[in-house]
């Protein structure tokens, strides 16, 4: 067993764990973290788990003219099929900035990098190489996780927790679920888009530079995974590399993953919301749910302690089985 605590893993099954921390006033916070890809039964547990809870979730939402992202995605190729169009529009207005850009502000261990990437999925698997694709046509905007993380589930037989849960036509109509997360398009709203782009690309500054490199390694990294896991042929071997990779990541990783391969916007600047959240609802409610991706719960948990509370009980979630079908 790993010493992490909000994780589980003898071998057999991956478990994530959620936290139950209480203050003198008897208010009780409900850590529950969430791995994005896993057995469909594991997000029906936590939902049914979360009972008539207040509950504050997480859902990145995109700056989109396009209706097509409004709807809830299914699989992959339905993805891919909504995704295109937006994509290849985005590409022909900006191919020559995102070209100079590539070339003059990338430094020597991206293109490092990118050439391996390339070489790795050349001649080898179709959809990895459509994921590719869409990151560099897309300037590797974060959204290209969300295929990943679909191609991950598909090969692995697993589920992703956006298709898992309906957060369109189920989870923005309950009352007491409050969504706590960027909103780029409320963000982007009195902005002219392709104005604030092309600046950007031509004359980033340090800061914009500094998340654009980010998310590249990032995105990067996650595509040359593909490949690895794919290359396995048994989805048990699979599911166990997979695994290790959670841990590994959260644990030894972490930081370094966080310094070098995270904008602060995904971490800090979403964890500070969270936080603030917390501190607003207390007042009135004698209990909180806290939804959100495990990398989160580290920042939150201490938060917590430092506002005085104490950890009572926690409740484990079978994440996935190793074998499995």
């Amino acid at each position: 067993m790993t010493e992490f605590k909000f994780l589980d893993y003898d071998g057999k099954s991956l478990f994530s764990n959620c936290l139950v921390y209480q203050n003198e006033n008897k208010k009780k916070v409900y850590l529950l973290p969430v791995i994005h890809i896993g057995s469909t039964q594991y997000y029906y547990g936590m939902d049914a788990y979360i009972e008539n809870r207040i509950c504050v979730y997480e859902k990145l939402k995109l700056a989109s003219s396009d209706k097509n992202w409004q709807k809830p995605i299914k699989s992959l190729n339905e993805y891919i099929e909504l995704s295109s169009p937006g994509i290849e529009e985005f590409w022909e207005q900006y191919k020559k900035l995102l070209d100079k850009f590539y070339k003059k502000f990338l430094p020597r261990d991206i293109k490092k990098l990118w050439k391996m990437a390339k070489k790795e999925f050349e001649n080898f698997d179709n959809k990895i190489r459509i994921i590719y694709d869409s990151c560099v046509k897309s300037g590797f905007g974060i959204q290209n996780l969300f295929p990943i993380q679909l191609y991950l589930c598909e090969i692995m037989n697993l589920d992703h927790q956006q298709i898992a849960i309906d957060y369109e036509n189920d989870i923005s109509y309950r009352p007491k679920w409050i969504h706590v997360d960027l909103d780029f398009e409320k963000m982007t709203e009195n902005v002219d888009v392709n104005e604030l782009v092309e600046e950007m690309l031509t004359e980033p500054s340090p800061e914009t530079l500094d998340i654009f490199l980010k998310t590249i390694r990032l995105l990067l990294t996650n595509v040359l995974a593909l490949v690895e896991f794919k290359k396995i042929p048994e989805i048990s071997k699979r599911r166990e590399l997979l695994a290790n990779g959670i841990i590994q990541g959260l644990t030894q990783q972490f930081e370094e993953i966080k310094k070098n391969y995270t904008p602060e916007y995904l971490l800090e600047t979403r964890n500070s919301m969270i936080e603030d959240q917390i501190l607003n609802l207390i007042e009135d409610h004698e209990e909180i749910v806290v939804f959100y991706g495990m990398a989160h719960m580290i920042a939150v948990e201490r938060f917590l302690l430092e506002q005085g509370f104490n950890l009572k009980t926690q409740q484990s979630f079978e994440v996935f089985k190793i074998e499995g079908n």
